[in-house]
């Protein structure tokens, strides 16, 4: 039987990260704990630790091809032991990242016995059993959104009641695993506060300067969204259903106050629209944008997650982009055939449409990059080189990512990938977009990396003979900064020695 606890000290952790060696490191403040910090902390002392920015310079090498950066273990503990809270969450958004948070909770756990560990995020929100199977020193799952349900959990602890009417929970009970499945969320966005930016060191991201999706105009850039979800449903996307299967919207009223709280506190010059669909609502969209004018915020902004291809037709939305200050945008084609788009993946996208879309993008000043998958379960090689030459000659990009195909929980394609016999729930932990993928007799992962990897240079350097002196502007001269020459010696030892 439970017994009633106090509770009046939560400490939310974003953990050490773990990254292929071919990839950047990065630093972005954790909208997760930023924004559930904001809610307990109308209850609680709240402490929010981003371990991977605080130890940013600390590298562990798990092999030649993974490596973890971030505080270490003993570090963290210090940390917990001098702030002393009764609850302790961890954020785990990627699976690669779930062997460190289960590592972490082990040793809290045998450091800090009475101490409560809680973990959420997309991948225990969709492998919740496993993950507790995994983890032994973990108590409990937040299941999906936390605002609501975290602070109940912690209600419900700290009166001694077992957690049976905690929406979106999963824990052990007498050795079984007991699940109430994420059945309700937040109507109103605009009722939560917003995010604890404030309980983060805030000046260190704008030191460090390598956002999500790599570049930015100016270094006091930072996360931001304005939605939760997206109404499209495809088959290799797991956000749509973390989120509920629908968006939900902020006011624009509100989402502007918030820029004028980041403006005006933090000293923003830029943001990094987070959103899975920020025009996934034009009319909406063109409020905001044309909000930030009349109030004259002059910010620089990208999409760093993609935008609906479909959405910029519409040239009063362009104008409206390029004026409140969109300079980049990246394209999230997902693939370059339409017979891959129609029926593997089931992406609204008609290709010859958004060639006309890509051009008139580029007309209006803003830079076109784009995001494509190859290797999905079902495609073909001639359907993969369709993508490839799509990328190279179709549309008229600055920039492309080429990823693997690797199966996301929650989602049709992992279900049918883990069905057929091509992927095994092991490999989650393992996941690497660039290098990794599925095996079937018509590829395998060595052949996509090289296909992908010329395609990639290609349109890299075809940016160079275009327009030299952006070339050099954006890319050239953001890598010589230390730091990214780092990683570029990182990167070229890990090709050589492969």
């Amino acid at each position: 039987m439970l017994k009633s606890r106090k509770i009046d000290r939560v400490m939310l952790i974003y953990p050490p990260r773990r990254v292929a060696a071919l990839y950047d490191k990065v630093s972005c403040v954790p909208m997760g704990i930023s924004s559930l910090g904001a809610v307990l902390r109308e209850q609680y002392e709240v402490k929010l630790l981003d371990a991977a920015t605080e130890g940013y310079d600390q590298e562990r090498w798990e092999s030649k091809y993974f490596f973890e950066y971030g505080l270490s273990t003993e570090q963290i503990l210090k940390q917990i032991e001098r702030f002393g809270p009764q609850v302790v969450g961890l954020t785990c958004m990627f699976s690669a990242q779930f062997p460190i948070v289960a590592r972490l909770v082990q040793r809290i756990k045998q450091t800090f016995p009475e101490v409560i560990t809680v973990t959420g995020g997309t991948h225990p929100s969709f492998l919740p059993e496993d993950s507790l199977r995994r983890a032994p020193g973990l108590d409990y799952i937040v299941i999906g959104e936390a605002e609501e349900s975290f602070p109940q959990l912690l209600h419900a602890l700290a009166a001694g009641k077992p957690p049976e009417g905690v929406d979106g929970i999963a824990w052990r009970d007498n050795g079984n695993v007991r699940i109430n499945p994420k059945t309700r969320y937040i109507e109103n966005l605009d009722t939560l506060p917003f995010p604890a930016r404030d309980l983060l060191p805030i000046e260190k991201y704008f030191e460090i300067n390598i956002p999500f999706m790599f570049f930015s105009k100016s270094p006091r850039n930072i996360s931001f969204a304005t939605s939760r979800g997206c109404p499209f449903r495809c088959r290799f996307c797991s956000s749509c259903h973390y989120w509920g299967r629908r968006t939900r919207f902020r006011s624009v009223e509100n989402v502007l106050a918030e820029m004028e709280e980041l403006i005006n506190r933090f000293g923003v010059e830029e943001l990094k629209f987070e959103d899975d669909n920020l025009l996934a609502n034009p009319e909406r969209a063109k409020r905001i944008f044309r909000g930030m004018l009349e109030r004259k915020f002059n910010l620089h902004w990208n999409m760093p997650n993609g935008v609906l291809v479909k959405a910029l037709e519409d040239e009063e939305l362009l104008d409206l982009m390029k004026a409140s200050g969109c300079y980049e945008v990246i394209l999230a084609f997902e693939s370059g055939d339409q017979d891959v788009l129609d029926n593997i993946i089931k992406k609204p996208l008609d290709l010859k449409k958004a060639v006309d879309t890509t051009r008139k993008v580029r007309d209006h000043g803003i830079d076109t990059h784009a995001f494509f998958i190859i290797g999905f379960p079902g495609e073909t090689l001639r359907n993969i080189k369709n993508t490839l030459d799509y990328a190279r000659k179709a549309v008229a990009l600055d920039k492309a990512y080429i990823f693997l195909f690797n199966p996301l929980p929650g989602t049709e394609l992992y279900e049918e990938a883990v069905a057929k016999g091509l992927f095994k729930q092991e490999d989650l932990y393992h996941e690497d977009y660039l290098t990794a993928g599925i095996t079937t007799p018509e590829f395998n992962p060595e052949l996509l990396r090289r296909l992908s990897q010329k395609t990639y240079w290609y349109i890299s350097f075809r940016s160079l003979w275009r327009d030299p002196r952006k070339f050099f502007s954006k890319y050239v001269l953001r890598i010589l900064r230390p730091e990214m020459l780092k990683t570029l010696f990182r990167i070229a030892r890990t090709l050589l020695f492969s």
